[in-house]
């Protein structure tokens, strides 16, 4: 069994602890709330559930370790998201996120004008406007 096939069965098994105990544990239900509170986070549950079970079926047989830099560009990234939730309180969701995307488009040498643009505004802004002005629900 590879690692690739490991990293599936985790994901399909933590999807799975989400849909039985984690959501219905966490998430309280409100009368008349459109998209109900769970909606979302049931999603991304039956994401991981899918995309593991994907992993699980066509993970490469073999298995090669990241190089250093690779390595080092993910613990940048796991840095800059800790950054990221330290910050969100004080200065709120839009500029964080902007300042993170940024961040990441730079870390991953990404140069092409339209694809910058639509990471760094595009993407921060949507989830914004998504979540603040269509379904009314606040993000920190």
């Amino acid at each position: 069994m590879t690692l690739d096939r490991i990293i599936g069965g985790i994901a399909v098994a933590f999807g799975g602890f989400l849909l039985l105990y984690g959501i219905p544990a966490n998430v309280r239900m409100v009368q008349n709330a459109m998209p109900y509170p769970a909606m979302f986070p049931q999603v991304a549950a039956w994401m991981f559930v899918g995309l593991g079970l994907i992993q699980l079926l066509v993970g490469k047989a073999t298995f090669t370790f990241p190089s250093g830099k690779q390595f080092a560009a993910f613990l940048g990234v796991i840095f800059l998201v800790l950054i990221m939730v330290l910050l969100l309180e004080r200065l709120g969701y839009v500029p964080v996120a902007i300042g993170l995307m940024v961040a990441i488009t730079l870390l991953s040498k990404e140069r092409r004008p339209l694809w910058v643009l639509v990471m760094v505004l595009g993407l921060p802004v949507g989830v914004w406007l998504l979540f603040e002005q269509i379904l009314q629900r606040p993000l920190p």
